[in-house]
């Protein structure tokens, strides 16, 4: 006998049958959903009526002698029926965890995307995760652990939810997949709006999601209830904690607060002075931004907590750095610091900055030329107090024997 007669060279698979069927799987999917809704208009009230009246020890057996038919009607029609007591739908409760089956998971789970509040509907929850620890979501082992601790948590689920939420280092995105939950619902809103406020005080959840995901769901809020999202995390730390993305953010929704104050006023006068800051060191970054050592920056961010502002001006680059007493000028090409006293700074270097002859000057070297001004008085006014150069190894060491001096109003 010849071995080819078993083997064949040949297979066929019937494809096109295949595809037929999978069509209409997908158009008939909700058919038997339909059925049983449209048959239940007639058999529902009489159902209702028949549990009703079985004292809540013959639930089980009421249960057994069901239809699936009428259990599944039980769960799609107008579960958690509001027009019904208490004890009715926890008996209905009973029902559909005595004779549970997969569609009656998937309906609770549903359902609870947009009534997540009805505590009879968490009520079936917990027993359908007793039953069968939320099978159709076909979670794995280490989400599971997390789902059990949701479930029961005393909080109620959603904040279970959320506390599962913010204790993983998987991203919030992926977890909301997981879970099947869906885009634009109820719970996903709530749900995303209670880890943003349990989450923004700390580092960890910006880590795992990153600054651009935290700042696109930030966007989508209303001011008022931005405002209050983006104060839990301003007042939670010190300027050099911020995320430049997300102070930026909050720059440009709300604006400089030194130049629109009513605007911030929803937050604690320390974690303003943080933003202000946040803004001075910014302006330092653009003036030494040419500075290949960092050095001249790394100087300055070190007495940010006494300056009261920096002004910049573009062309050419020039920064005025005020304290109390005293303004700093600064180039963007470096070269000598100018010390001016406050007063005189105010009267008659700034004026200068403004003038026309500075703006339509097409020299840099002249423009700067004429903000050095080396007079002590100018018609009696305090002026000039000395200029420091960056040059030299131990320049920063200069520095700060002046700096000493200068910030206790000395010069």
């Amino acid at each position: 006998m010849e071995i080819n007669q078993y083997f064949y060279l040949f297979s066929f698979k019937p494809q096109l049958l295949t595809d037929e069927r999978i069509r209409i799987e997908r158009k008939y999917k909700n058919k038997a959903v339909d059925i049983i809704k449209r048959r239940g208009k007639m058999l529902l009230p009489k159902l209702l009526e028949l549990i009703r009246s079985t004292p809540i020890e013959k639930i089980e057996e009421l249960a057994q002698s069901l239809k699936k038919m009428e259990v599944l009607l039980l769960i799609y029609d107008d579960y958690p029926f509001p027009n019904e007591n208490q004890e009715t739908v926890l008996k209905i409760n009973r029902i559909l965890t005595s004779r549970y089956s997969i569609e009656v998971g998937k309906t609770a789970w549903t359902i609870f995307q947009h009534q997540f509040e009805e505590a009879l509907l968490q009520d079936l929850l917990r027993g359908v995760y007793h039953v069968d620890r939320f099978g159709f979501l076909l979670l794995d082992d280490r989400l599971q652990e997390r789902m059990e601790h949701a479930v029961y948590h005393k909080g109620g689920m959603v904040q279970g939810l959320t506390s599962m939420v913010l204790s993983m280092d998987m991203k919030t995105k992926d977890i909301f997949d997981k879970l099947k939950v869906e885009a634009e619902s109820k719970l996903e809103a709530t749900l995303m709006k209670n880890v943003l406020e349990q989450g923004l005080a700390t580092d960890q959840l910006i880590k795992r999601d990153g600054t651009e995901f935290i700042m696109r769901l930030l966007d989508k809020y209303p001011m008022d209830e931005y405002k209050l999202l983006i104060r839990i995390y301003l007042e939670a730390r010190k300027f050099n904690q911020f995320h430049a993305n997300l102070i930026q953010q909050a720059v440009d929704r709300l604006r400089d607060p030194r130049e629109r104050i009513t605007d911030w006023e929803f937050l604690s006068d320390g974690a303003l002075e943080e933003v202000k800051r946040w803004l001075i060191q910014k302006k330092l970054q653009i003036i030494f931004k040419d500075d290949q050592d960092n050095k001249r920056l790394n100087y300055w961010k070190r007495f940010i907590d006494y300056m009261q502002d920096v002004e910049l001006i573009q062309d050419p680059m020039i920064a005025f750095i005020y304290f109390d007493k005293f303004v700093v000028v600064e180039y963007g090409q470096m070269g000598a610091a100018y010390f001016y006293h406050r007063e005189g700074f105010d009267q008659i270097i700034h004026p200068i900055s403004t003038s026309y002859s500075f703006k339509n000057s097409r020299s840099r070297t002249n423009k700067e030329a004429m903000l050095k001004v080396p007079e002590r008085t100018r018609k009696g006014i305090p002026l000039y107090i000395d200029k420091l150069g960056h040059h030299g190894r131990n320049w920063a060491d200069k520095f700060d024997y002046y700096m000493r001096y200068y910030l206790d109003g000395v010069f």
